[in-house]
């Protein structure tokens, strides 16, 4: 059976709430906007972050997420795993699991075995948009959307 680390699980989850979220039918949209960036960590690209798109109250959809390469890029995925997300105004949040010290998850542990937890502050990781001042507008017929964002 294959472990979930605890970023899989908390981006899962994260998803699932999504799903629920916003006048959603099981087929996948036709104005899917596809959406890529650059997600820097105190001015550097930094890999492993999951950026997650949570629609606006006035989007319809149900957002997307995508997770950083080792440049710093990204993909949003829809959740029907196509590429994209629904035009419309997004809270975006970021999440970023490892050891409390600050070092990587290592190769192959699962996150919950490892004590891994969130490493970005809350003004990041939370979509309360009163909390969070991250938002992003997408717009056919594609966005570039790329972020700095501070650990501290």
């Amino acid at each position: 059976m294959l472990k979930l680390n605890r970023q899989m699980a908390v981006l899962l989850m994260t998803v699932g709430l999504l799903s629920g979220c916003g006048g959603h039918t099981s087929e996948v949209p036709d104005d899917l906007v596809p959406v890529t960036g650059t997600v820097k960590l105190d001015g550097e690209p930094k890999a492993n972050i999951t950026v997650i798109f949570n629609p606006g109250k006035k989007t319809s959809g149900t957002g997307g997420y995508g997770v950083t390469d080792q440049d710093g890029k990204y993909t949003l995925t829809h959740r029907s795993n196509k590429p994209g997300v629904e035009p419309g105004e997004y809270v975006v949040t970021f999440s970023m699991m490892g050891l409390p010290d600050g070092s990587p998850i290592p190769e192959g542990k699962d996150a919950a075995d490892v004590g891994a937890v969130q490493l970005l502050p809350e003004k990041y990781t939370n979509p309360n948009r009163e909390m969070n001042l991250t938002i992003a507008t997408v717009a056919a017929p594609s966005a570039t959307l790329d972020y700095e964002i501070k650990s501290k």
